[in-house]
């Protein structure tokens, strides 16, 4: 096991759990500013050259990843299913958040070009941007669906008005966000080289963290 000093740490929504190796130290704080300060301080006592890495949740992670990087800490994203199989490899199934730190603490050990860097800007914009339009898309199917079976009921005619205006806002939404992200594409050159297609929504691995 290299002698470097690497950090595990799961994300949820209210805390970070943390797993340090080779010291085997644990801790945890409010996934918060202020806990994210806390952090900082007890990574600034640790050896220069440290590493994080923790796994992609949904963005949960993002505000601690930029101020990992703000700091110049070498912090880094991991895939969940990059976790799950190294887990599955050394025989663990229980879940836990401890358990989950020390998971990735030990996989950055075993494989340090595993993680993803924090993408630039734009990057992180496009994905916002892909991530409303699902939220926006995801919307829309539940009103169709509630309108399908409103109309079965025998809904009035001012709910049907009420549920056009909805579906039309939606639609326009929609509609705006894809502008935007072939606009955001399109002043990539980078980008436009890796979408197969512009209307390809999903969007190529480079920017699903």
């Amino acid at each position: 096991m290299s002698s470097e000093t690497v950090i595990g740490i799961d994300v949820s929504r209210d805390w970070l759990d943390g797993f340090c190796l080779p010291e085997k130290q644990r801790f945890r704080f409010q996934n918060s500013p202020d806990g994210h300060a806390r952090l900082l301080e007890t990574l600034q006592s640790m050896p220069d050259g440290l590493t994080v890495g923790f796994e992609a949740t949904g963005g949960q992670e993002w505000a601690l990843w930029r101020v990992l990087i703000s700091m110049g800490l070498n912090a880094v994203q991991l895939l969940p299913a990059q976790i799950k199989a190294f887990a599955l490899s050394m025989g663990k199934r229980a879940k836990t958040d401890q358990i989950d730190a020390e998971l990735i603490a030990r996989f950055m050990v075993v494989r340090p070009e595993g993680g993803r860097a924090l993408p630039d800007e734009k990057l992180q914009f496009l994905r916002a941007l892909t991530v409303r339009r699902a939220q926006m898309v995801e919307a829309r199917k539940r009103l169709s669906a509630q309108i399908s079976a409103r109309r079965k009921q025998g809904m009035s005619a001012e709910l049907e008005d009420m549920d056009s205006s909805l579906k039309a806002f939606l639609e326009s939404q929609i509609s705006e966000l894809e502008q935007r992200i072939e606009s955001v594409i399109g002043e990539a050159e980078e980008l436009s080289a890796t979408c197969c297609s512009r209307q390809d929504w999903q969007l190529p691995a480079i920017i699903q963290f």
